[in-house]
Formats: C-alpha cells, sequence, structure tokens
C-alpha cells in the first residue's frame, strides 16, 4: 500500500530556502609574501655571484710611480743640500754638492777595489770543464775494456766456427758492435780533446782578466786620489719631485745607500698582477676599472705586459700556501684628470677589475 491510499494525503513539492551568508575575507598570506621575498634575494644574490665570477676579472694592484734612487760606489761626505722633500726639479738643476771621503788606505787598497767576480766564474767554469773530461776519460776507459772483450768474444767466435761448432753468421753481429764501440771511443776522444782545448782558452782569458782588472785598479786610485778634494754639484738626470731625502748636510753617505730618491712627474701607473690562466682574455688596450680603498673608482687601460712572470708581493700573498706567479701589466689613466687624482694613493693597493663581455 502506497501514501497515496492514506486518508488525508495530499501531494505537495518540497521547497528548499536557502540563507545568502556573507563572504569571509582571507587573511594575507604574510608568509608568501617572505618566502617570495627570500626567493628574491636569494636569486639577486645568486646572480649577482655568477655575474661576478663569470663576467668580471678581478685582481690585486699596486699604485707605483716611477722613480729613481740617488747612490754612489764611493763612501761620501754631503756638503749642501740645495732641495727639500716635495720640491719640483728639472733635468740639470743641482740637488746637492758632496765630497769623496778620504781613504788613508787609498795607495795599497788594491784588494779594497778588487772584484773577484770574474775571477770566480773563471774557477767554476774550469772546475766544470775539469769534471767533464775526467767523466768523459772514465766513460772512455770502460769503453776500452768492453772492446776488449768484445774482441776476445771475436776471436773465441772465430775459433768455434773453424772448428764448426758454430755458423759463421754469428761474427757478423760482433764485429757490428766492434765497431759501434769503436766510434764512441773515437767521439769521446774528439770531445776531450775539445774540452781540453777550452780548459786551455779558459786559463789564457782568465790571466788576461788578472791584468785588466790590475790596471783598472790602479787607474781607479789615480783617479780617486786627484778627485778626493774636490767639491761636486750633483744635478738631477731627470724632471720629476723630490722623494725622501735620506740624508743631511755634513753626514756621511757610504756606498750602495741612498741619499734620496726623484719621481718621475706625471709617470704614475697600476701594477696589475693578473693570474696565468687570464692570459687568453686580457690584452693590451683594455680597459679596466680601478678601485681605491676610500671607495672612489677610476678609468684604466692596459698599457704593457712584463715579459716575466713575477712572485706575488707579500701584502697579496696568502700565508702558509705555494708562492702564487703572476702576468704583470702596467695599468694607465684613461684620462689626464684621472692620473693628477691618482697620485694621492702613492704605494696603496687596489682593485683591477676588468669585464669579459
Amino acid at each position: 500500500m502506497g501514501l497515496k491510499n492514506f486518508p488525508g494525503y495530499r501531494p505537495q513539492t518540497s521547497i528548499l530556502k536557502t540563507v545568502d551568508e556573507p563572504k569571509l575575507k582571507k587573511p594575507f598570506n604574510w608568509d608568501r609574501v617572505f618566502f617570495v621575498v627570500l626567493l628574491a634575494l636569494v636569486a639577486f644574490y645568486g646572480g649577482r655571484r655568477l655575474y661576478r665570477h663569470f663576467a668580471l676579472i678581478r685582481v690585486n694592484g699596486q699604485v707605483i710611480l716611477e722613480k729613481i734612487s740617488v747612490n754612489f760606489t764611493d763612501d761620501i761626505r754631503i756638503k749642501n743640500m740645495e732641495v727639500d722633500e716635495g720640491d719640483h726639479v728639472a733635468a740639470g738643476d743641482t740637488l746637492f754638492s758632496y765630497v769623496l771621503e778620504s781613504n788613508e788606505d787609498l795607495p795599497g787598497a788594491r784588494s779594497f777595489s778588487r772584484s773577484n767576480g770574474n775571477d770566480n766564474w773563471f774557477l767554476r767554469e774550469k772546475m766544470t770543464v775539469s769534471r767533464q773530461i775526467e767523466t768523459r776519460e772514465s766513460e772512455k776507459s770502460g769503453m776500452k775494456t768492453l772492446l776488449a772483450l768484445k774482441k776476445e768474444d771475436l776471436e773465441r767466435m772465430r775459433q768455434r766456427v773453424y772448428l764448426g761448432t758454430e755458423q759463421s753468421n754469428k761474427i757478423d753481429p760482433i764485429r757490428a758492435k766492434i765497431q759501434e764501440i769503436e766510434n764512441e771511443i773515437a767521439a769521446m776522444t774528439s770531445e776531450i780533446a775539445v774540452l781540453k782545448e777550452y780548459k786551455y782558452k779558459l786559463s789564457i782569458q782568465e790571466n788576461q782578466a788578472l791584468v785588466d782588472e790590475e790596471i783598472r785598479i790602479v787607474n781607479e786610485i789615480a783617479a780617486k786620489a786627484s778627485f778626493n778634494k774636490l767639491v761636486v754639484a750633483y744635478t738631477a738626470p731627470i724632471t720629476g719631485l723630490i722623494g725622501q731625502i735620506e740624508k743631511d748636510e755634513n753626514e756621511v753617505c757610504y756606498k750602495g745607500e741612498t741619499v734620496m730618491t726623484i719621481h718621475k712627474s706625471g709617470v704614475i701607473k697600476v701594477k696589475a698582477y693578473f693570474p696565468l690562466e687570464y692570459a687568453e682574455v686580457v690584452n693590451i688596450g683594455d680597459e679596466v676599472t680601478i678601485y681605491f680603498e676610500d671607495g672612489k673608482e677610476s678609468q684604466g687601460i692596459i698599457q704593457n705586459f712584463y715579459i716575466s712572470t713575477y712572485p706575488l708581493p707579500p701584502e697579496f700573498q696568502k700565508k702558509y700556501e705555494p708562492i702564487s706567479r703572476s702576468i704583470v701589466s702596467d695599468v694607465v689613466p684613461k684620462n689626464l684628470n684621472d692620473g693628477l687624482g691618482w697620485n694621492g694613493y702613492y704605494k696603496m693597493s687596489v682593485q683591477v677589475v676588468k669585464r669579459r663581455f
């Protein structure tokens, strides 16, 4: 029995009622913002590192000013100092006057002035040649002994061939070996003769050098004796700026010591040290950026490269690591105004940056 058969049943359509609820605002996602910012910073930092690594070449450099040191091969006494530190001088200007310090033992000071550099060279060369001669003589003696043994082997082999116990074709290799040994002995004999002749010529050259040295010493002593009391004016060999003055008036400057330094005017540059792996990408005429220690920067141009590689200066060399050798180049200012500003950074370290692209 269905519902329709019940008394009082009336079919009715169901009605569903809905209520509109207000939309809820989603809270702001700070975690997402932080993640995006962090990701952007990491990407920027990584991209910057990659750019600096692949697109830039950064090396150490040092600002230098070409200079000359004023020193003497004799002891002198400064009489009058005509310049002060920082003065500009032109080539030919008088810098100071001096006299040679008297040496009471000068007439008999031959041993004082003798230079034994040539003597040592001749001695070393003769010892080297003597060792070579002894070595060749020893090798020649050994080869003669070996030759005698081979000749004995040849004689025994002939007897065996005559008796029919050996074949005759075994004689030729022994004869060839004997001929080879004889050739080597002849070559050694010629080499020994050449070495002995060279040693004899060395002795003649050494004697002549000793005679020339004696003549030079006599002439030097005579010149010093006549020049000892004269006051001499020292003039500037170049135009430049007076650097450090290390001697005062009436002070003795011993030979090898420096009286003063003179810096060439306008000749300032940066000496840059490029690792060997950059030899193919760095060329003369390339533009570089110079970063000074106070944050300033300037533009420069690579002027030239030195022929040999050089070890890094101690201030650029890491401790407890093998000494690094670098390709050294001179970087000059791109324009004159920049070059004038470099003077204040003399002897200071800088960063030299070259772009690959």
